[in-house]
């Protein structure tokens, strides 16, 4: 992970034992309407099976999650966020217990003008950071999303800033990280889309000025008969010329319960 606050960094080796389906905001995987997923998974950590279930009705989305490694390892996810269309303003809510026993959560609301967002992350820890986030965008391509990561157990913070520039192609994705101890990271990503998925390539620049290179590709098939198989593969050749790769895939089908509500 990249250019990521100190809470995430806390958090990454936990978060790596959450199948990609299964994940918190990224479990609807474009599809809309209400639906149940499920399948198995393989990763560096082994291999298993996931279900989960997104909800959506009357500006509520409801997702609940729960995956299983063959060795019985098991973790949950649940989130719910909701949009107050009087008010113009969302609420989130959400909590993972991870394979290694260990828990996260989280809880913020943020407002439809303009983009504020202020909440707390509780870390695997127990510590507890206040966040606040907000956000622009010109209507030209550009848009922009300062975050502030506040440990209530130390007072430290750390800063993270990211401008998104849509290209012809995708996107490019640049973030300054200004971490707790007064270091800086970069990280300058270029996002292509492809036929079936999408590439990310760039560098990130560490605290200590060592720049890696990294390229994260991921596509979808279906096999006509409603299953969908999503493979991701990663590689990151670091400061000293040592590369690394890493992958997993995940294969699901999905049924809708509902149909979008527009």
């Amino acid at each position: 992970m990249k250019s990521i606050p100190t809470l995430v960094i806390a958090g990454c080796g936990a978060l790596l034992l959450v199948p990609s389906q299964a994940q918190a905001w990224g479990g609807g995987g474009g599809q809309r309407g209400s639906f149940d997923r499920s399948g198995t998974f393989a990763n560096r950590h082994g291999t298993g099976t996931f279900s989960q279930s997104v909800q959506r009705s009357n500006g509520t989305t409801q997702r609940d999650s729960t995956w299983q490694y063959a060795n019985g390892q098991t973790g949950d996810h649940t989130a719910t966020n909701t949009y107050n269309k009087s008010t113009g303003q969302f609420t989130h809510d959400s909590s993972t217990t991870y394979a290694n026993g260990k828990t996260s959560s989280s809880a913020g609301q943020k407002t439809s003008t303009g983009y504020t967002y202020t909440g707390t992350h509780t870390q695997t820890n127990g510590v507890v950071d206040d966040v606040s986030r907000t956000g622009t965008n010109d209507g030209n391509g550009q848009r922009t999303v300062d975050s502030s990561y506040t440990n209530t157990k130390t007072g430290k913070t750390t800063t993270v800033d990211t401008t998104y520039d849509k290209t012809a192609t995708g996107y490019t994705k640049d973030t300054t990280t200004d971490l707790a101890d007064g270091k800086t990271v970069t990280s300058d990503q270029t996002i292509t889309k492809t036929s079936n998925g999408h590439t990310e390539t760039g560098t990130v620049t560490g605290p200590n000025g060592g720049v890696s290179t990294d390229d994260h590709t991921v596509s979808f098939t279906n096999d006509g008969n409603g299953e969908t198989t999503r493979t991701a593969t990663t590689s990151v050749t670091g400061p000293n010329g040592h590369t690394t790769t890493s992958g997993n895939t995940e294969t699901y089908t999905t049924i809708p319960t509902s149909p979008p509500q527009d």
